[in-house]
Order: C-alpha cells, then sequence, then structure tokens
C-alpha cells in the first residue's frame, strides 16, 4: 500500500493552485510547480513568462519546450487519468463553461470578487 501511494498521488497533490481544480494536462515547471497546461498558458502570458507561484523566470524554458511540444508533464498526466478518470473525462466531453467545461477551451474560471 505505500508503494502505491508513492506511484499515485493524492487528490490534494493533483489540484492546480490557480483553478483549484485537478490538474489538465500538467505542466511542471523546473521549479517545481505545476499547473493544468491551460492556467499556465494563461498565467504566463500575462506574468512576462514567470512561474505564477515563485515568480521565478521560465521564458527559455517554455519557449523550447512549447517549441518541441513537451510542456505537459506526461508521466503526471499519466498517473492522474488513471487515479480520477471521471475528472479527467468530464472537461474533454463539455465544454460548457458552467458545467465545468472550462478546461476545454483552456480557459480559468473567475472567481467572484471579495466580500
Amino acid at each position: 500500500v505505500a508503494l502505491q501511494k508513492s506511484v499515485f498521488p493524492s487528490s490534494v497533490h493533483c489540484l492546480c493552485p490557480v483553478c483549484l481544480d485537478i490538474f489538465i494536462e500538467p505542466v511542471t515547471l523546473p521549479c517545481t510547480h505545476s499547473f493544468c497546461k491551460g492556467c499556465f498558458l494563461e498565467s504566463v502570458d500575462k506574468a512576462t513568462l514567470c512561474c505564477p507561484m515563485c515568480r521565478k523566470r521560465v521564458s527559455n524554458w517554455a519557449r523550447r519546450n512549447n517549441k518541441k511540444n513537451t510542456l505537459v508533464n506526461l508521466e503526471l498526466w499519466n498517473r492522474i487519468q488513471t487515479l480520477f478518470p471521471l475528472q479527467c473525462q468530464r472537461p474533454a466531453a463539455g465544454g460548457d463553461e458552467e458545467e465545468g467545461g472550462r478546461r476545454a477551451s483552456g480557459q480559468a474560471a473567475e472567481q467572484p470578487a471579495g466580500p
């Protein structure tokens, strides 16, 4: 059982800090922070190619991996698809933003304004 836990991350370790949902096509940066591909692309576009968490510059890494089509952490993505198949299928099947299909377009959900 201990081995299985090390192979398959818990849902807590599979949540994107931007959209707070299960990673969809996770991107793991050199600083080791991970994000959904859509959240990463939207965040770095607004943050001048810096990690949204620690602000480490990732411009060269992002350009190189985007050009080689290797942004997605396939090892993590495969584990997430195995562990959370329903959560991974829902965005691909949808497209309706109100039903959680925001991922199909790569858009992060807008959070309501403060109290």
